[in-house]
């Protein structure tokens, strides 16, 4: 539809430059002092806009029905992110301030064997973030 170029095309650097680009989304376009993108943009792009359809104009969203969900159940609906056919995957959740990122080579030595999806790994690494989140809030407030 797009002629091959789109913004959900894949995820291309560093652990530390996705996290830093993430953090600009998370800051509703801004990073450093410095407004890259209107807040806007950031809202549209990552927003739901067709009933019955995760998809945000430029990253994948929770699922309502939480069992079809990409993601896990702990997420926040405002939540929104990527998960690349490479295994690649990142997630940003500004109602809990959270961003994961994610960097794998699932297509290592070949695309066939698909063990990330099979064993639900990306989905266990995100709970798994989620509960650490929790577990240090309750270590804080004690």
């Amino acid at each position: 539809m797009l002629g091959g170029v789109a913004g959900h095309a894949g995820l291309f650097g560093t652990a530390k430059d996705l996290a830093t680009l993430m953090q600009m989304y998370l800051n509703k376009g801004n990073y450093g002092g410095v407004q890259y993108l209107d807040s806007n943009v950031v809202k549209d792009f990552t927003s739901y806009h067709f009933p019955g359809n995760r998809r945000g104009l430029c990253f994948d969203k929770p699922e309502p029905d939480e069992k079809d969900s990409p993601v896990t159940d702990l997420c926040s609906p405002e939540s929104y992110g990527h998960s690349g056919f490479t295994g690649t995957f990142t997630w940003i959740d500004p109602k809990n301030k959270l961003i994961v990122v994610f960097l794998s080579n699932r297509v290592y030595p070949d695309a066939e064997e698909n063990k990330l999806a099979k064993l639900g790994i990306r989905g266990k690494i995100h709970r798994a973030f989620y509960e650490a989140v929790e577990a240090a809030q309750k270590i804080a407030y004690q």
